[in-house]
């Protein structure tokens, strides 16, 4: 029986609903430079660039840290304030470091016209870290979890400034090997990790880091290794969007959430870049996680009734740091919310230096 126009137009309707339904729900992807930042074309950056570029600390060679909590509690969220101030001086050369390092490769994104003098500034600081061997010696377990947690710091910012002009390739090839040395210490240690550590909040972790540091050297196994760590994670996403590993931190269980998150937008959007959508696996794990976790931001009380524990309040006024919000940036850049830029609105520019540092420079949308 011939169909009638109404018949016809309704099914022309539906037809065209399927075919957009993936794009309608698809990430947009508008963002600003990205963490790739492309070459400038010729005219497009300063004619007599000048940098004030500071010289680096002194390379952190060798690292033997302890964790700061206490050993007594299972669920490691008591921190234990003499282990503490011991740990935190230990780390705070290298923590200085990837600090000012993200901030001057984010100089270079910023400038307009690009500014190669900035870039040259970056690549002098990781040279000479690269030089000395810096990180290499590690000697415990919670040292190459330190590795692990400012490695794709060190990475995203190479690639923010890889493509500039006038950049030698002697000190390239010293970087992007001494990267690729640090981003396989960091796999084969995980790779090794029979413990709980080997699949919560420290493989994804290492993950990021090995998957920028796959990225800036070319290493697609390296690349890989970091994608498919990510994917540890999503694997483990509950129906509820939470992490059972970081569940167990009790107390800690949101801010945990939170670290977790941020590590695994961040390698979705490496991933990205290589033509791959985490956010679709595991029917859409990954976004279910960010859900939970932007709901418990101001409140809590979800985390309290799962874990039966208070939930361990933010120094100053209680709400979450900005550096701990950054990758929203990411994940708004991709899947713009009003209720997302409400929370950025107000915190805007927001950065994390294992994350790259300013990300409202590198991914809000322009409006």
């Amino acid at each position: 029986m011939p169909l009638s126009s109404d018949m016809r137009l309704l099914r022309s309707t539906s037809l065209i609903a399927v075919l957009l339904a993936p794009l309608l729900t698809a990430p947009s992807y508008a963002q600003g430079a990205g963490y790739l930042v492309p070459a400038t074309v010729k005219g497009d950056d300063h004619a007599k660039p000048k940098y004030e570029c500071e010289a680096p600390g002194a390379p952190v060679i060798t690292l033997e840290t302890q964790s700061k909590y206490k050993q007594s509690d299972t669920s490691r969220a008591t921190i234990d304030e003499n282990a503490n101030e011991t740990y935190l001086k230990a780390v705070e050369p290298l923590r200085a470091y990837a600090k000012a390092l993200v901030k001057i490769a984010n100089d270079y994104v910023r400038s307009a016209p690009r500014n190669p003098a900035a870039a040259q500034c970056a690549l002098a600081w990781l040279e000479r870290w690269a030089a000395a061997d810096a990180m290499t010696d590690m000697r415990s377990k919670q040292a190459l979890f330190n590795l692990g947690q400012t490695l794709g710091g060190f990475a995203l910012a190479y690639l923010q400034i890889q493509n500039a002009s006038g950049l030698e390739e002697e000190p390239k090839k010293r970087v992007k090997a001494w990267l690729h040395t640090l981003g396989k210490q960091v796999a084969t240690f995980m790779d090794n990790n029979r413990e709980i550590s080997g699949r919560n909040n420290h493989r994804y972790w290492a993950g990021l880091s090995a998957t920028a540091a796959g990225i800036a050297t070319g290493d697609r196994r390296l690349t890989e290794w970091g994608i498919d760590s990510a994917r540890v994670g999503l694997a483990q996403i509950t129906l509820e969007g939470t992490l059972p590993l970081e569940i167990d931190r009790g107390k800690r269980a949101r801010d945990y959430h939170i670290l977790a998150t941020e590590l695994l937008v961040a390698t979705a959007e490496l991933a990205r870049n290589r033509g791959i959508d985490l956010y679709t696996e595991h029917n859409g794990a990954l976004r279910r996680l960010v859900n939970r976790v932007v709901s418990s931001l101001d409140d809590p009380s979800y985390f309290e009734r799962v874990t039966g524990a208070k939930q361990e309040p933010y120094p100053g006024d209680g709400t979450v740091p900005s550096n701990r919000i950054a990758w929203l940036e990411i994940y708004q850049s991709c899947f713009p919310s009003p209720e997302i830029e409400a929370v950025l609105a107000s915190k805007r520019p927001v950065a994390s230096s294992g994350l790259g540092g300013d990300l409202t420079l590198l991914f809000q949308v322009s409006r």
